[in-house]
């Protein structure tokens, strides 16, 4: 098999053990499949999405306590100057969900000045800092109706890896990528929404990655000020 073909098919089997220095072992729950190109500036956004979770409390997919109809979806955008999640769980008493942003905080000041930077965009609390990170949790205008949300990100269950259709790029312009978990049995794909393949095959796939990204935009834009 030629390498190019190697790598778009590479598919790593793993129960997560992002653990971070917590000193407990992580426990097999799920098995997550991830379809991500062995790229060093992919693998350092996995990384960095780990230690969002581990900042905001939350367990790492293949850890997350889901019953067997329960689902699981985290949805990451990253661009130059935004950094954000959208995370939706579905089970037996409906669907909930919660948005963060995030961002570099090497030291106290550039924590401080890209705060300041995010609260022109959008109403934000709940400010965490660590890891090198800092993050806050946008705050809506109105409740936001997560049926609606998660119907406008259905196509993200059945998104493929872009490296599927074409190798990643040197540099993550626009980056999205998705954590998704359906019981006991998980995926991890990610999409540069910068490159748009315009061909087949992928270009249906490249729309659809499209379509998640303004989706998920949109519901950032709930917790931005009214014009």
């Amino acid at each position: 098999m030629p390498a190019t073909r190697r790598w778009a098919h590479a598919v790593l089997l793993a129960g997560l053990t992002w653990t971070f220095g917590t000193g407990c072992a992580a426990p097999r729950d799920a098995t997550i499949v991830r379809e991500l190109p062995a790229v060093d500036w992919l693998a350092a956004r996995v990384d960095e999405l780990a230690k969002v979770d581990l900042l905001r409390g939350a367990p790492p997919l293949a850890q997350a306590r889901l019953g067997s109809l329960d689902t699981e979806l985290r949805v990451w955008i990253r661009t130059p100057a935004r950094r954000a999640l959208v995370e939706l769980r579905s089970g037996a008493d409906g669907v909930t969900g919660e948005m963060w942003v995030f961002w570099s905080a090497p030291s106290q000041e550039e924590d401080d000045g890209m705060f300041a930077e995010y609260r022109d965009w959008i109403d934000c609390v709940d400010r965490r800092s660590g890891h090198g990170l800092g993050m806050c949790r946008p705050k809506p205008r109105q409740p936001v109706d997560w049926t609606m949300v998660e119907a406008k990100l259905k196509p993200a269950w059945k998104l493929p890896d872009q490296a599927k259709f074409a190798p990643p790029g040197e540099i993550d312009g626009q980056l999205m990528i998705v954590e998704r978990r359906d019981g006991s049995r998980g995926e991890v794909v990610h999409w540069d929404i910068a490159v748009p393949l315009t061909s087949e095959p992928g270009r249906k796939e490249s729309a659809m990655a499209e379509e998640i990204w303004e989706a998920l935009w949109d519901t950032l834009s709930l917790a931005e000020p009214p014009t």
